[in-house]
């Protein structure tokens, strides 16, 4: 009897995934930009107060919390003959490459109006593509192969973060009042590039029709999945089983709370380092380096092991790292090099996590309502981004040597969720390998 392909049947169209992420890559480099520049535009240009500027800083996390579910529910509704993402990625990302150097123009002008409404314009439409950008990805890609697209994506996305944070750190001068406006250039045509090669290489209409032609030899139908969610309904999910339904709250919990831990570590990190590790000035970024490497060296491997075990196996796998990792930080008497270890196992805990979380959503959907979920996931996540800097915060005022006790906490709190879903796990590689093989 002839084996199952297993190298064919696990094949996946990188060249279009790594193409298609590259709106994804564009969107989220801007947000080192915007997250490390602004501030320092808001304080040192317009003297405005830390507590004052912390609000306007949370304006992009406010419009996430209902924007990017209504902008995701609109892509599914969208009938354009160039698809339901591609639409929104282009025109968001023309707004946006029009409007981030106004803030570095309005911050040269001194005009902090002008400033603020550069600043909301460009969130409008970051937020209207922002989902688009990982959805547009699931819509091209069979089911089972989704982690596996999902770690190209971030990778691709993270690589342009990483040539943003260069440039940021080759571009800004040291001077009181810099000139920030080639960087914000930079930044726009980075949007532009990322956008306009898409628009060239992408055909969304007729890679959906491929991956569901893939899906078929796979035996999975699409249509049957779709029933539920007739395009006439405008996409409207219409999940009857309960069960289901329980999923998908339970892994939009886990969301919530792994960004809950996520969050809280990348916002206090600097301040914990420098009175726990005597780790002065910039050198606790090292910690960062070592966590995002340990994602970024974890994404293909973990992707890879969901199609042998499953996704539900790897991220509760790595949920209970994630934990761990946290504990050991918080009971350690002081800082040690082994710690970079810790910190390196956390960043692969982080990866293996965020990478299967999201798809096991997915799963639970019909075509019809990825933009929707994709959505939520953002939603619960920006929800988080803006909560627990706030109780992270008390715990560093209060008792900060409990930082990581707290993130420990959010931990068990994401892992007890993603133990109560029972959904979201696609067929296995073997599986897919032995339909195709029927065919």
């Amino acid at each position: 009897m002839t084996q199952p392909n297993l190298k064919r049947a696990a094949r996946l169209d990188t060249k279009a995934v790594a193409l298609a992420s590259l709106p994804f890559m564009g969107m989220i480099s801007f947000w080192q930009v915007y997250d490390g520049i602004v501030p320092k535009m808001l304080t040192g240009t317009f003297g405005l107060s830390n507590s004052l500027t912390g609000a306007i800083m949370a304006i992009d996390n406010v419009f996430g919390l209902f924007l990017l579910p209504l902008f995701g529910i609109l892509s599914d509704r969208c009938t354009s003959k160039l698809g339901r993402r591609t639409p929104f990625i282009l025109g968001g990302s023309a707004v946006a490459m029009l409007s981030v150097p106004l803030i570095a123009i309005a911050n040269n002008m001194g005009s902090l109006p002008l400033l603020i409404g550069a600043i909301i314009l460009t969130l409008l439409a970051i937020c209207a593509y922002r989902t688009m950008t990982v959805a547009v990805v699931a819509d091209i890609t069979p089911r089972p192969l989704r982690t596996k697209a999902d770690s190209i994506e971030k990778i691709v996305g993270y690589a342009g973060t990483g040539l943003m944070l260069v440039a940021i750190s080759v571009m800004v001068p040291k001077a009181d009042k810099p000139d920030y406006l080639p960087l914000f250039i930079l930044q726009a045509a980075f949007i532009l590039v990322s956008a306009v090669v898409y628009g060239i290489f992408i055909r969304e209409p007729a890679l959906v029709e491929k991956m569901r032609k893939k899906s078929l030899s796979m035996g999975i139908d699409e249509d049957q999945i779709d029933k539920d969610d007739s395009p006439e309904a405008g996409g409207k999910d219409r999940i009857a089983d309960a069960g289901v339904r329980r999923s998908i709250i339970m892994l939009l919990a886990a969301t919530f709370f792994y960004y809950m831990s996520y969050n809280a570590m990348t916002t206090n990190i600097s301040r914990y380092a420098d009175m726990f590790y005597g780790m002065e000035g910039g050198s606790y970024a090292i910690i960062n380096i070592v966590t995002i490497a340990g994602a970024l060296l974890s994404y293909v491997p973990l992707a890879n092991l969901s199609l042998k075990i499953g996704r539900k196996k790897v991220a509760l796998g790595t949920a209970v790292i994630m934990v761990l990792c946290p504990a050991l930080l918080w009971l350690a008497p002081g800082f040690s090099p082994v710690l970079y270890g810790v910190f390196l196992l956390m960043g692969v805990a982080l990866g293996g996590v965020d990478l299967c979380v999201y798809t096991m959503i997915l799963e639970c959907c019909s075509s019809q309502s990825v933009g929707r979920y994709s959505g939520y996931y953002y939603t619960v996540s920006m929800a988080a981004q803006v909560a627990t800097p706030i109780l992270s915060g008390i715990v560093m005022d209060v008792a900060p040597s409990m930082l990581f006790a707290y993130i420990t906490a959010m931990g068990l709190l994401m892992a007890a969720s993603m133990a109560s879903a029972k959904h979201g796990d696609a067929i296995l590689i073997d599986e897919v390998a032995r339909r195709e093989a029927a065919e």
